[in-house]
């Protein structure tokens, strides 16, 4: 079995872009300016939290004598904080994130409200990350609105958004907000250098409009479920279907309309004066994807229903 432990971000111990925003972050924090409640927003697999992973690492280890090397952007493997934040040991750095398809539980923000409630066992800040904030509800906002609104002087909330859903106001305009993005030429360097880096084979072929952590997400899906891109769509579409049904992993899902999307995108830059009725097939096929999860339709029904739409295009 491949290992895929390279998905993990917590073992990205090479920042390999986003310096001047994390030489900003950097700033801040040694001027005594970092905000208290920072909101990150970019698309999933930009590399928010690999960011804040390091700049994480840099602030804890100052001290130490396996420190964070800010020349290189490396974390030192040897360092004890990073064994300990592997190991999820460190009372000092909270990670929250939703499990996959749900919200972030209330019952996790009520343990954060009580743990803030009480005094840090040391002197150091306290950072609470909150990954993939936009699946809080209206429930767990609620029970965290006072921590945010009055932070006490070592604690800080890095919230980061992935814009997989409406994040909810409350939340918003309590936060300072910082934008991550990449561009068409680095996402491409990053992609190639976490092939070569990690010994992955490109089985994707197709490094547009996907961000490095999604790009690797779905080579890793075409590995696991023996994809090739030399099928036809309908055949990846059919494995990836199939590999839902039994894995209920959304992310493969979210792959199905990846492709449906670069699909149709290349037949609408051939066929122009086609493009309503071309979106209209895209879209058809969009919700039955959707319904496919949703109501958890019968799948031969569903993939029936789309070779139908696609044999029309």
């Amino acid at each position: 079995m491949k290992n895929f432990d390279f998905l993990d971000p917590l073992n990205s111990t090479q920042l390999i872009s986003m310096n001047e925003d994390f030489t900003e972050m950097v700033d801040l924090f040694n001027l005594k300016k970092f905000p208290k409640v920072l909101l990150l927003n970019g698309k999933k697999g930009v590399g928010k939290f690999t960011l804040i992973f390091h700049l994480l690492n840099y602030i804890f280890t100052q001290n130490e004598k396996n420190s964070y090397d800010l020349k290189t952007k490396s974390i030192n493997i040897k360092s004890s904080f990073y064994n300990q934040l592997l190991a999820r040991t460190n009372q000092d750095v909270l990670f929250i994130k939703a499990e996959e398809n749900k919200n972030i539980k209330i019952e996790e923000i009520r343990d954060l409200k009580n743990l803030l409630s009480s005094s840090s066992l040391s002197k150091n800040p306290r950072f609470i990350v909150i990954d993939e904030v936009e699946f809080i509800n209206e429930n767990s906002v609620n029970a965290l609105l006072k921590p945010l609104e009055e932070p006490s002087i070592n604690n800080f909330f890095i919230l980061i958004n992935n814009q997989q859903a409406d994040l909810l106001k409350t939340i918003s305009s309590r936060c300072i907000k910082k934008n991550i993005f990449l561009n068409t030429n680095e996402t491409h360097k990053i992609i190639n250098l976490l092939l070569e880096n990690n010994n992955i084979e490109d089985l994707l072929g197709d490094k547009n409009n996907l961000s490095p952590g999604l790009f690797l997400h779905f080579n890793s899906i075409y590995l696991k479920y023996n994809i090739s891109k030399n099928e036809n769509i309908l055949d990846r579409i059919k494995k990836l279907l199939v590999g839902y049904k039994k894995d209920k992993n959304k992310m493969l899902i979210s792959l199905c309309l990846f492709l449906i999307d670069q699909y149709f995108l290349k037949l609408i830059q051939t066929n122009e004066k086609r493009l309503d009725f071309l979106l209209n097939i895209k879209s058809d096929i969009n919700k039955n994807l959707n319904d496919f999860i949703y109501y958890n339709l019968n799948l031969n029904s569903v993939l029936n229903s789309i070779e139908v739409k696609l044999n029309n295009v």
